[in-house]
């Protein structure tokens, strides 16, 4: 019986400027939703209706936990590149899955936008969780 892939053998990387965040390691969990959006069209004297698609992105959310400063720093420049202060700055994030029949394959989502970055602070025994919705236009599956 073939083995199923588990989040133990997927990592998630989040990359700035083409750097490695090192610190950003501790992710809880990661969902990556390429969009399609189907199409369809009825036409006079048919008996049913045209159906396409298009592809319209990938979309996103990963939750963390964090254990040093240094996010502050990251969401610090999340903020200038949406308030255009450093339009160059270019975010990827990329899933690293490790298959138990030794193949991996990546998913790199490139130039990636971020929506809402809520913290969320439970209680005193629970760490502090940060959550954040991304999309871009595409994304890239190579071996890895």
């Amino acid at each position: 019986m073939d083995q199923r892939i588990k989040g133990q053998e997927v990592a998630v990387l989040i990359l700035r400027a083409g750097e490695l965040e090192k610190e950003l390691t501790d992710v809880q969990n990661f969902d990556m939703t390429p969009k399609f959006r189907q199409l369809e069209e009825g036409y006079l004297g048919e008996k049913s209706n045209r159906t396409d698609y298009i592809y319209d992105g990938v979309k996103g959310k990963l939750d963390l936990h964090i254990h040093k400063a240094d996010w502050f720093d990251f969401l610090n420049a999340m903020k200038q590149k949406a308030k255009r202060e450093t339009p160059d700055v270019v975010f990827n994030i990329a899933g690293i899955f490790n298959f138990p029949d030794g193949t991996a394959k990546s998913a790199i989502i490139s130039d990636v936008s971020f929506g809402d970055a809520p913290h969320s602070v439970g209680n005193r025994g629970e760490y502090v969780k940060i959550s954040l919705d991304f999309a871009a236009s595409d994304f890239d599956v190579q071996d890895a």
